[in-house]
């Protein structure tokens, strides 16, 4: 029984979304996406949130998060 709680409640307690910028080679914004875990690939950074604007711009220092 106490297995069964112990799942229903890390059910519950899903981890927030992290938000993700893909980089060109110029340091361009491509793409945004938002998952629990860091896509795969070197030019995926984490940034504190995510903003359409953003994209085919270069991204603004303050919104990297920090390693």
């Amino acid at each position: 029984m106490q297995t069964i709680m112990r799942q229903l409640i890390s059910l519950l307690r899903r981890r927030p979304p992290r938000h993700f910028a893909l980089l060109d080679e110029h340091g361009r914004c491509r793409m945004l996406l938002s998952s629990v875990c860091k896509p795969e690939g070197v030019a995926w950074v984490e940034v504190e949130e995510a903003r359409l604007s953003w994209i085919g711009q270069p991204l603004p220092a303050d919104s990297l998060r920090a390693a």
